[in-house]
């Protein structure tokens, strides 16, 4: 499927409970792209992917996602085409469950391996396990893993389908530096495949951008306050306005690396 957006959005709000929590959100993502999304905490990024990975319709606005026209499409035939890894994912697999059968769920979109699958089928989940790093992991059961082991199976699952668009929500959340770095160094490697999905990185931790990121979108109080290339976006004047703080910012090996000025933080006006 060739489309000129991966992902747009027309003056997008998203109204939930009586509260605005997107305002005016205006996005257009092309093929060849992959952006993190950033913001702290309550700035509206979960709200913006659930809108893209189909879960939710805007309240307000044009959404498009693959080409396929929000209010003209079944969101169940688009989610097919997305890879997703969340922690609401993560926190419904059984425990018990072996790591390629949790990989190969991802073929048939659920949580448990229920119907049968076919030989090119465990082909491309063995595949995906050696590529993350999980061949060895293969026949144990979920609980028996460490929390970035699970990280992986659960990228692993979502690449199942080959989805052309893949959208990751804090992934590196919990994990400790070397399971994040493994971790990051997986997604560096995916992305540099030719052949690699439309990446969608969600996180509030900048030093987790990877090289492969090539655009940012910075959310504060659910509006988009800056996006564009990353150099444009991952400065000291952009990342001090939406966290509220001064920061020194570094970039080292194509990762960007913030640090706080003692004694800066700032009250929202």
């Amino acid at each position: 499927m060739i489309t000129e957006s991966v992902i747009l959005f027309d003056h997008v709000h998203f109204i939930r409970n009586g509260c605005t929590v997107l305002k005016d959100i205006n996005l257009n993502i092309p093929p060849n792209q992959n952006w993190a999304i950033i913001g702290p905490n309550g700035s509206g990024k979960t709200s913006l992917i659930s809108i893209i990975n189909g879960y939710h319709q805007p309240s307000k606005g044009k959404v498009e996602v693959l080409g396929h026209m929000f209010g003209s499409t079944d969101l169940r035939e688009l989610r097919c085409h997305i890879g997703e890894c969340s922690s609401e994912i993560r926190n419904m697999i059984h425990p018990g469950d072996k790591v390629l059968d949790i990989v190969l769920s991802g073929k048939f979109g659920s949580i448990g391996l229920y119907q049968r699958p076919r030989t090119e089928d465990l082909g491309r989940a063995r595949e995906l396990t050696v590529f993350l790093g999980l061949s060895h992991l293969a026949d144990q059961p979920f609980r028996t893993l460490s929390l970035g082991e699970q990280q992986k199976v659960l990228i692993a699952r979502a690449m199942m389908p080959d989805p052309e668009l893949l959208v990751l929500d804090e992934p590196c959340e919990g994990l400790d530096i070397k399971a994040r770095e493994d971790l990051l160094d997986a997604l560096q490697n995916m992305c540099s495949s030719p052949e690699g999905p439309t990446l969608i990185f969600v996180t509030h931790r900048i030093e987790e951008i990877i090289p492969a990121i090539t655009h940012v979108a910075a959310l504060k109080q659910g509006m988009v306050i800056v996006q564009g290339p990353k150099s444009d976006v991952l400065n000291e004047a952009v990342f001090s306005d939406i966290f509220d703080m001064e920061v020194e910012m570094k970039c080292n090996g194509g990762r960007y690396w913030p640090a706080v000025i003692k004694g800066s933080a700032r009250s929202s006006l």
